[in-house]
């Protein structure tokens, strides 16, 4: 009788162990460890410079005076392409332009291409490696990350997910 009191106690201890383990993997895969993806509010937009698949150089100081959104997206995550068409709709119901939405994509560059697509004329596309300068100076740990930045520069939100963008019209952005 001691032996199977023993054996349960054991049982016990290891479903207590696993639970604790799986606990611990799904936050971290859902990018709730440790610190979360992106930015805090109210602090400033870091300061960067990219240049984007036209060719053009953007940084800080050209996002400054209007709202602006700056989303990340990787070619490895399976929810980032159902934010596109999301990213598309929300700019020309909003009237932003190609110069106040940012959108970087780290990755391989043909699936990266794909991605970048559809937002061609909407939104200003940088494609970087995985992991890129980009996605670490903004702390992005998980992708989709949506940043809306006030005009002053300040970091108004950041969303993690494939649909923000009712959070974003909720700010006026």
């Amino acid at each position: 009788m001691a032996f199977v009191i023993a054996g349960l106690v054991l049982v016990g201890a290891l479903c207590l162990v696993n639970l604790l383990l799986l606990t611990g993997i799904r936050r971290k895969l859902r990018g709730r460890g440790g610190q979360p993806s992106g930015p805090k509010p109210g602090r400033p937009m870091p300061d960067f410079s990219a240049t984007t698949l036209s060719g053009r150089t953007i940084g800080r100081a050209d996002l400054l005076g209007r709202p602006a959104v700056l989303a990340f997206l990787s070619t490895t995550c399976p929810m980032c392409p159902t934010l596109v068409p999301h990213l598309v709709e929300h700019a020309r119901s909003t009237g932003l332009t190609a110069d106040r939405m940012v959108v970087v994509i780290s990755g391989d560059d043909p699936a990266a291409e794909a991605l970048a697509e559809p937002l061609a004329g909407v939104a200003s596309v940088v494609v970087e490696p995985s992991p890129g300068e980009l996605t670490g100076v903004f702390r992005v740990s998980t992708t989709p990350t949506t940043v809306l930045v006030d005009a002053a520069g300040k970091v108004a939100r950041t969303e993690t997910g494939p649909r923000p963008l009712a959070d974003m019209e909720r700010a006026g952005i």
